[in-house]
């Protein structure tokens, strides 16, 4: 414990607020350049058909992915703490019900990991969520439409952006501890 001097301490609330924001704030600024870059890229036999205000595929494809990290960086039991923290934040700034809020970025996980087959990869799991997120299948080049999967050089172009909205986590514990969460229940 003597390296944990100099970081500060923070509450789970804490580090899913600042998760929350930043997350909601890059996808946002960035919306639309990846918007552009699905439109204009080279592997769609014509441009996709995507509103302007179709951001929310994007930024649960981004929540789906950031929390699917989030076990490989906290301990058992603290890391059920911290994604349950960014749920209740997330309903807050989304203004929805945090139920439902977690069955749609779990129902999304699911979707991507199961086109993601065998890859465990997660930013490859993220670039076929934009994939289906978007139902971009029917914008390919026939071949690829015929088979129903992602065209492999699309999903290298998503995987080079989609990389920039992991949460850096290592960098988080380097400068920062979560505090214990208080265990309910347990009596002296």
């Amino acid at each position: 414990m003597l390296f944990n001097w100099g970081k500060k301490k923070l509450k789970p609330e804490e580090a899913a607020r600042m998760f929350v924001h930043a997350t909601l704030d890059s996808v946002e600024d960035a919306w639309p350049e990846v918007l552009g870059l699905m439109r204009e890229t080279p592997h769609m036999e014509r441009p996709p058909d995507i509103d302007a205000s179709e951001a929310a595929p994007f930024l649960l494809v981004v929540l789906a992915g950031n929390l699917d990290f989030i076990p490989r960086f906290f301990e058992a039991g603290a890391d059920q703490v911290i994604v349950e923290a960014i749920l209740a934040e997330l309903a807050l700034q989304l203004e929805l019900p945090t139920d439902q809020l977690a069955d749609r970025i779990a129902a999304t996980r699911d979707a991507m990991v199961k086109l993601n087959k065998p890859s465990k990869k997660t930013v490859s799991a993220m670039a076929r969520g934009m994939y289906l997120g978007y139902d971009l299948n029917s914008y390919q080049e026939e071949y690829f439409r015929s088979l129903n999967v992602p065209n492999p050089r699309f999903l290298m172009q998503m995987e080079e952006i989609l990389q920039h909205f992991l949460w850096d986590w290592t960098s988080f514990h380097e400068q920062y501890r979560l505090q214990p969460h208080p265990q309910q229940g347990i009596t002296a």
